[in-house]
């Protein structure tokens, strides 16, 4: 799948989950507006970035770092596509 193999497939999953259950953690504090939540925020969208640029537009990498919600779906997409992925090629069942 778009030229990884079956480990880095698995470290990409298990980034994408890492980074998910972070956002889910940050998500109450953003909602009372704390700073270091917001900067947490950024940096998992960094990270979160890095993992799928290539598959994201730059336009839904703003938009996620805007609204936390978002944000986790975009990640539970990403999930998705790459877990799917593996299972089409017969690396998971």
């Amino acid at each position: 799948m778009h030229n990884l193999d079956t480990y880095q497939q698995i470290e990409k999953i298990k980034a994408l989950h890492w980074i998910r259950q972070s956002a889910i953690f940050l998500k109450t504090s953003l909602e009372s507006d704390d700073p270091e939540a917001r900067q947490g925020h950024k940096d998992l969208l960094v990270s979160f970035y890095a993992e799928v640029s290539d598959y994201m537009p730059l336009q839904q990498y703003h938009a996620a770092g805007k609204d936390i919600e978002y944000f986790i779906r975009l990640i539970d997409l990403a999930l998705a596509y790459f877990v799917h992925g593996m299972e089409a090629e017969g690396q998971v069942q």
